[in-house]
């Protein structure tokens, strides 16, 4: 089995580096599992199209939409009285007289 073997050092006194190096001591897991993730997200991160991964943006709303509770609005009736003129009457009467004189 062939193994590739990388150093790496953290300059305590730039405080991102002294960041990055206390995390990775804390870890409970494998410090080269952790990297291997992380180089593969960065590298999917770069090739996505504007930096922002899909899967990332779902789990923004995702924890978002947690904190919020969704109420349906009750919905609005509008009682339409239809006003005829005298003549569209005459006419709707004309017309279903019409109408039931096809059934003879």
């Amino acid at each position: 089995m062939s193994k590739y073997r990388i150093n790496v050092r953290f300059d305590l006194d730039k405080p991102m580096e002294a960041n990055a190096a206390q995390y990775l001591q804390s870890l409970d897991k494998s410090r080269n599992a952790f990297m291997v993730t992380a180089v593969l997200n960065e590298m999917q991160r770069q090739t996505s199209t504007n930096g922002v991964l899909l899967e990332d943006i779902r789990q923004v709303i995702r924890e978002e939409l947690q904190e919020v509770s969704f109420v349906a609005a009750p919905p609005v009736f509008e009682q339409v009285q239809p006003e005829l003129t005298e003549e569209q009457q005459a006419e709707n009467e004309k017309s279903v007289l019409d109408d039931l004189e096809m059934f003879g």
